[in-house]
């Protein structure tokens, strides 16, 4: 498979006065092809949204990070933001209702996305974004374009979010939790729109979720993360329906849907740790229930479980 974005032994420590931290990324690595949909999922403090933050160059103040982001060919810098920011690489944030600025409407919010990557005059840059208003099913797409902010429902906002990110076309549309903020029925539609209009325009998605149910409806791969490593990936459906880490086992293990009534959800017990300085070993072994001596001597590396699946645990044969 052609690769659309590559990320490459992918590190973020955090440094405060020249004193290293933390390191909530180590190591990672992942690809997404052209028209792909790869999936990043784990738990909160797990290093899904810095490795999106990375891709665009957009880490936190304080971030040191290290390794290769590389898109369509061409490695980019990681330690600022990327010139192709908004425009090549795109990004949809979790929450619409404080992604844009309150006091502007939101046709003009767009056009300073258009104008900033391309050269087009006031009333095609107008026709422009109420095109792209259509694609993303807004009805009445002028009167949204007049509109600010307030005047619409999270569910639009969200629409008009995915427009802005899509006016200047780009290869990679980040995702970062797009349907945290939105109901059940709002986010699955979301979800299906994001499809279409993958199968329209063939960019490549990312897509950063805590919800295996999003994984499990929108993804063709999947990327497990925890302690800010990908511990197992491969196609999604495989993953899903036959784990091979202890910890993705434990994530789908805590689904409702996956028990009968009145059986009690699985709990994985403990949670991520918050530092991994100093650690030794599986960062997973103190909370894993198949943990044994060496899990907490050996720090497992990704290794072949399948044609195209990989899972990170000395105990992988076993399972």
């Amino acid at each position: 498979m052609n690769e659309l974005l590559r990320v490459e032994d992918l590190e973020i420590a955090f440094v405060e006065r020249d004193r290293l931290v933390n390191r909530p990324v180590r190591g990672l690595s992942l690809s997404v092809g052209p028209g792909e949909v790869l999936g990043i999922v784990g738990e909160t403090g797990c290093g899904k949204s810095l490795t999106g933050l990375a891709v665009l160059g957009m880490l936190p103040e304080g971030a040191r990070p290290s390794g290769r982001v590389v898109l369509d060919g061409v490695e980019q810098r990681i330690d600022r933001p990327s010139p192709l920011r908004g425009d090549a690489i795109a990004i949809v944030f979790q929450n619409p209702g404080s992604a844009f600025n309150p006091v502007f409407t939101l046709g003009q919010q767009l056009a300073a996305v258009v104008r900033r990557h391309r050269r087009m005059s006031r009333a095609a840059t107008r026709e422009h974004i109420l095109e792209y208003f259509e694609h993303v099913g807004l009805p009445d797409p002028k009167r949204v374009y007049d509109s600010y902010p307030h005047e619409l429902s999270g569910g639009m906002l969200q629409r008009v979010m995915i427009a802005q990110a899509l006016v200047c076309e780009p290869k990679l549309l980040i995702l970062d939790e797009p349907t945290t903020a939105l109901d059940v029925t709002i986010a699955r539609q979301i979800l299906r729109l994001i499809l279409s209009l993958r199968d329209r325009f063939g960019f490549g998605v990312l897509l950063i979720t805590h919800n295996l149910g999003v994984v499990q409806e929108a993804c063709d791969t999947v990327a497990v993360l925890y302690a800010g490593r990908v511990i197992e990936t491969g196609p999604a459906a495989e993953v899903l329906a036959a784990p091979q880490h202890p910890y993705t086992r434990g994530l789908l293990g805590a689904l409702p849907a996956r028990h009968a009534k009145g059986v009690p959800l699985e709990a994985i017990r403990g949670s991520v740790p918050a530092n991994l300085l100093g650690m030794t070993g599986c960062a997973f072994s103190d909370r894993c229930p198949r943990a044994i001596d060496a899990c907490h001597e050996i720090d497992p590396v990704l290794k072949p479980v399948g044609a195209l699946r990989e899972a990170a645990c000395i105990r992988v044969e076993e399972s």
